[in-house]
């Protein structure tokens, strides 16, 4: 009886890991990697474990961690230096090699294409 009831809970527990599993992979875009806006120098590196570079087409970079939601939605933390932390938020979207992210209110649109 102890050993069915302890194989009941193994597969419960796999079950449950399982499902997470399945749900973490399911609508998250897959950014890692270097990106460069399309026509322009300005370019977005991502790392599989949170965080991210940019540099404008200026050359002035910026670096922090990033959140990927399921629906698509991206939360920036940006950390200046000798200031607060900088949020921002919007959508994103990855289409074979292109990259569009959109500002949380829709009127700016950012498309680039993957370098490596």
């Amino acid at each position: 009886m102890k050993k069915d009831k302890f194989k009941s809970i193994l597969y419960f527990l796999l079950a449950i890991g399982l499902f997470f599993l399945i749900i973490s992979c399911a609508n998250t875009p897959k950014v890692v990697g270097k990106w460069q806006e399309i026509g322009k120098t300005a370019t977005l590196e991502f790392w599989e474990e949170g965080s991210f570079k940019a540099v404008d087409n200026q050359g002035m970079a910026v670096s922090g961690k990033f959140t990927l939601h399921e629906n698509g939605m991206v939360r920036f933390e940006i950390a200046h230096q000798g200031s607060s932390l900088e949020i921002v938020t919007g959508k994103i979207s990855v289409r074979k090699d292109e990259l569009t992210i959109t500002s949380a209110r829709g009127n700016e649109v950012e498309k680039y294409r993957k370098v490596k």
